[in-house]
Parts: structure tokens; sequence; C-alpha cells
């Protein structure tokens, strides 16, 4: 007498569907919290312009009692054209797809377009943010002090951790004790 075991069985019977999707992991897309966002006004055109006044130099002499105005100081615009661009993808989805697939298909489609948009924003930003760092030297250093004083200002933090951690002081800023 023949047995039937599960090897014979179809794998449409061995299986079963979960209607619920797995989560996507996405990052956290962290560039854009220091970044201020400016928007155009309605036909405006593609460019704006932002301006800011340079800093003033510092007046470390006291002026002292003898009644002389100190010397005059001049303030100085920058102003800073920014052009806009715009960037963007689609996706195609048969309306076979929408009527046959379990899944919430246009929904799905939906929200990794979002993700997709996020994504390409924190990376454009990102980028602009390396692009304007200033570099620092710190394989030896031009003169070769640089590694030294990375050195010491490092064991210094270490330092104040240690007793910001021994007087039980809040974290706070993203610090952990």
């Amino acid at each position: 007498m023949a047995i039937t075991t599960t090897t014979l069985l179809p794998p449409q019977v061995q299986q079963s569907f979960d209607r619920q999707l797995l989560s996507v992991p996405t990052p956290n897309l962290i560039h854009m919290i220091p970044a201020t966002k400016k928007t155009m006004p309605k036909n405006g055109g593609n460019t704006l312009r932002m301006s800011r006044y340079n800093l003033l130099e510092t007046a470390p002499v006291p002026l002292g009692n003898t009644g002389i105005t100190p010397p005059s100081s001049n303030l100085t615009r920058v102003d800073l054209d920014v052009q806009m661009q715009f960037y963007g993808q689609f996706v195609i989805l048969n309306e076979q797809v929408t009527l046959q697939v379990l899944d919430p298909v246009l929904t799905e489609a939906n929200i990794r377009l979002g993700v997709s948009m996020r994504m390409t924003e924190d990376q454009l930003v990102r980028e602009m943010l390396a692009g304007t760092a200033a570099v620092i030297n710190a394989t030896g250093g031009v003169n070769g002090k640089i590694v030294a004083v990375v050195k010491s200002f490092l064991i210094g933090l270490e330092a104040l951790a240690s007793k910001v951690v021994g007087n039980k002081a809040q974290a706070s800023l993203g610090c952990a004790a």
C-alpha cells in the first residue's frame, strides 16, 4: 500500500500566503536636519536670491575714558543665487496587476516612490554638504602637529565624559551617558 507523504503534495498545498507584507528597511535620512528649507513663490521663476551680511571684526581693545570714537566698521553683504532643479521617477503598472495581485500594489508603489524621493533628497543634500566641507589633514598634518592636537583633544573629551558620567549628569542632544 502506497503512503502519501508531504513530499508528494503540490507546492500550493504546502504553503500559505500571508497578506501582510514585510517592512522595507529605510535609512534615517539625517542630512536634511540642519538644512533650512526655502520655498519659491508661485510664478517666481527658477532662481532664488538669498543674502546675508558677513561678520564684523571683533573689538578686543577697551574704549577707556579718552572719549575718542572708535573706528567705524563696514557691513558687507553677500548674495547667493540658487537655481531650482527637478528630479523624479515613476512606476508603470498594468491594470491587470491591480486586478489580479493580492497585494495593495498601488499603495506600495506610492510608498516606495515617497521613500525614493526622500532618499534622493537626502543624497543630494549629503553631496552638497560634502562638497562645501573644509578639508582637515589629520594624517600627520602639514606641520606634523595636527595629530598630537587631535589626540590631546580626544583625551580631554574622554576625561570630560567620565566626569559627567561620574556626576550622574543627564544626557541631552543625543549624547549617551
